[in-house]
Order: C-alpha cells, then structure tokens, then sequence
C-alpha cells in the first residue's frame, strides 16, 4: 500500500486519554494531530473536579500539581469510609491529587502544541477513510466543510461515546459494541454549600461505599461535593442518594451547581487495536472497577502504547495489527488481568446485605485494618496479596461472621464462588496470546469465563438496583 501520510498519528479525542497519549508518542518526534468535537474552551466542562491517583501522576511522568494553582484543589494522602449504620468510621490512606479538568487539560494543551502537537477544535469525526479495506485515514467536519486527514495510526479517545471503535465494519477484528445503561456507572454530582458551618458534617473525601456515595472537595471552602454512581439509570443513582439523604441528619445547604455522566463499567474489548487502529480511555473502557476511575489507569495504557507505537512507526509500510498487538499482550497481562479480576470479584461483594457490609468494613475485610496505629493503605497496585498468616485471619473472621450470624452461609458461598472464578479469569488474561496466531481460541475461553459471572442486587428502601454480569 502506497500512500503519504499527513501524520504518523491522529487522535480523536482531546480530553484526558487523548492528549496524555498524543504527548507522549509527540516527544519522541512523531508527528501528532488531536481532534476535537467541542471548542477549546468548552472541554472537560462536563465534570469540573476529578481525582487522580498521586503515584500515577507520577509514573505517567507529568507535571507536578500545586495546591493553589488553577488546576489543583489540594493533593491529600487519607479518606473516610464510613459504615451503613453511619456509626463508625474507618481511615484509610489514599494519595489523591485533586484536580479541576478544564484548567488541567488546557494547561495540557499549551505543553502539548510547544511539543509539535497539533490540535484542532471544533472538529467533529464523520467517518473513517480505507483503501485495501484498511484504515488510512479520516474525514472530519470543520466550520461546514469536510476535511480528509491521512495517518498511520487513528486512536480513538472518544470517550464512552467511542464513536470510531463503534463505527467500524464487524469483519475488522474489533469489538464494536456501544454502552448501553447497564453497562455504565451513571454518576450524580452535587455541589454544595454548607449553610451552618458550626455544625458537624461529613470531612472531605468521606465514602458511604454501600451506597457508591461519597462527600468530595470542592473549589470552596466551605463547600462539598455530593456524588453518587449506580448502574441502570441516573434514576437509580438519584433514588440511592434518596435513600441516603433519609438516613444520615446533616446540617442545611445549598446546591450551588448540579453536574451528571457516566463512566464504562463492563469488560474492555479482548483486543484494543487493528489495522491501523487502537483505542484508549472511556472508548476501550478502561475503568477501576472498584471506583470508576479512568484516567490514570489509561495513562499506564498509554504509557505501554507510546513504547509499541514508537517502534511500529520506525518500520516502513503499512501499520498492521500485527505490529500494534504488543500493546494487547503487555496491558491484559498486567493491569488488564488485575482490572477482569476485581470486576468478577465485585459479584460476589455487592450482594452483601447493608448489614453484612458494615462487618466487612469493621473488621478489615474490605480494607485492611492496619497493625497498631498504621492506617490501612488499599494496594495501588489492584491486587489483594496475602501471607499464609493474613489469609488465616481473614478465614477466621469470615466463619467468625457466619458464628454472629453477622454474615450469611449464602452470601460467603456466592463469594467464594466469585473471587474463585475471579482467579480463573485472571489467569487466563495472564496468558493472554503474544501474537495473533492463538487469539480466537483464547476469546472463545474468555467469553466461556465471562458466561459465568452472576449478576449482584442490592436492595435499598428506595430502590432495587442490578450490577449485571457481564
């Protein structure tokens, strides 16, 4: 196939997935160009306050954040959990970076076009250019007129809207499925204001987890943010946060600002890439299982990417598939493995009932309790590792719970059976083909895995709520 190219890679999609890879593959000389549907000052309006994870910033190799700073709230190590009977609370430690989006990625923007990146906004994807029945390139709609781009490599950065994976043929040996409403975490943002701020109120970064709820800070002082996610419906996520709202007494306040999206919660395809093609982000669904974060799980992608990338584009001809699969292989035995793993193993959690979760919570079955004073850390790198002693223990305080009839047989049976084919599927994304040659027999395995995840309900007094299974 001869053709010149305009760009070795163009990226569709200038919100954080985009920008981070369109970056990092622009410092090693390769010419970059992001496109992106809203204007400049219109991105990342959707939601004003994010968290990243702190060490991941960091491994990502990015800019320091400063509190202070247009762009940073505050950088803090500690959050709350709290149990359902609202009576105890468990500190534990997380490094988060709190960030306003629309400063950080214009901050981003002005580091990416010093680097050689070229962005173009108000531009909106139309559909993809193939020749040979491979993707070479793109046609975009910019003030009225359409516009062809030619390059090597088309990303797709779209977000949950994954407008190019979901637009190509079904032979092209990707997963074209678009989210449907249980295949997202639909999430509720109110910004408050506390009216009487003598009175008690729930710190900042306080988590009600059996509800997905969760007090965040805000860009004011003496405000908060109310969050809630839930699967199925914003109606849902509205009714969970009703049902709170009934059980906890909180000072008055004032909602100074409303905010709604929704975050993939679903397996990513088996394959991010073809022929010319990969996808990132909300696109590939790339998300934390246990919170729904994304962003800096896709900037461990992208880093993988930009090393594959990098080296494809040193080869002359066209950029197959072949030459991209390196990224599947590196990225599903690793963070991919770990991601399958906890999204199974949620199955069997969340059909605990509101009492059965506040044990967990107390007795560190959920986060470790800590030795001494020590406060617990979640693992940062998504997996529980346990001695022989700490496994003990936590076998111990499981039959203790069934004893107390504080747990129930049923309940403990269903997550058994869940963290076991948790375990299974982990396994076999770890041997997840280092080649194409072997990749529909692993799919068909996978999908034989994936059949057998139940789905999870919880039942609260104002709603019913499904995590389906797959």
């Amino acid at each position: 196939m001869s053709r010149k190219y305009e760009y070795n890679v163009l990226i569709v999609g200038a919100g954080t997935a985009g920008t981070y890879l369109g970056w990092s593959i622009a410092k090693l000389g390769h010419s970059v160009l992001i496109i992106e549907q809203d204007k400049r000052e219109n991105v990342g309006k959707r939601l004003d306050v994010i968290h990243f994870e702190s060490d991941r910033i960091k491994k990502a190799g990015l800019p320091s954040f400063k509190p202070g700073d247009p762009d940073c709230i505050e950088i803090r190590d500690q959050s709350t959990v709290v149990t359902p009977d609202l009576k105890t609370e468990l500190k534990i430690r997380a490094f988060q970076t709190i960030v306003r989006l629309t400063p950080f990625l214009n901050k981003m923007y002005t580091i990416l076009e010093k680097d050689g990146v070229i962005i173009e906004f108000s531009t909106k994807f139309k559909e993809l250019v193939f020749e040979n029945k491979k993707i070479v390139g793109i046609i975009v709609e910019k003030n009225r007129e359409e516009l062809k781009y030619n390059a090597r490599i088309i990303v797709d950065a779209s977000g949950t809207s994954a407008v190019i994976r979901t637009s190509l043929p079904q032979d092209y040996g990707m997963e074209t499925f678009k989210l449907g409403p249980n295949d997202v975490m639909h999430v509720l943002l109110q910004y408050i204001k506390w009216s009487e701020l003598e009175k008690p109120h729930p710190i900042s970064d306080t988590g009600y987890n059996w509800w997905l709820l969760w007090f965040g800070p805000s860009y004011e002082k003496e405000g908060a943010i109310l969050g809630v996610g839930q699967p199925g419906s914003y109606e849902n996520a509205r009714l969970a946060r009703e049902d709170f709202l009934n059980r906890i007494e909180l000072p008055s306040y004032e909602v100074t600002k409303e905010e709604q999206g929704f975050t993939p919660y679903r397996r990513p395809p088996y394959s991010l890439v073809a022929d010319g093609f990969l996808c990132i982000g909300d696109a590939a669904a790339i998300t934390y299982p246990f919170s729904g974060h994304g962003v800096t799980a896709t900037w461990m992608l992208c880093m993988i990417a930009t090393e594959v990338i990098d080296k494809a584009l040193q080869t002359p001809g066209y950029i197959s598939r072949d030459l991209l699969w390196d990224i599947n292989a590196r990225y599903f035995k690793d963070q991919g493995a770990k991601f399958a793993m906890l999204f199974t193993q949620l199955s069997g959690i969340l059909n605990f009932n509101e009492k059965e979760w506040g044990y967990f919570i107390k007795k560190g079955l959920i986060y470790k309790t800590g030795e001494d004073d020590e406060i617990p850390e979640p693992n940062k790198e998504y997996e529980e590792e346990m001695t022989l002693g700490e496994l003990l223990k936590f076998i111990g305080k499981l039959l203790w719970g069934i004893i107390k009839r504080k747990l129930s047989f049923k309940h403990i049976k269903n997550l058994i059976s869940a963290n076991g084919l948790a375990g299974k599927i982990k396994k076999h994304y770890e041997h997840y083909p280092d080649n194409t040659d072997n990749f529909i027999e692993w799919v068909e395995k996978a999908q034989q895995l994936w059949n057998k995840k139940k789905s999870a309900v919880k039942k609260l007094d104002t709603v019913t709520i499904e995590y389906h299974k797959k």
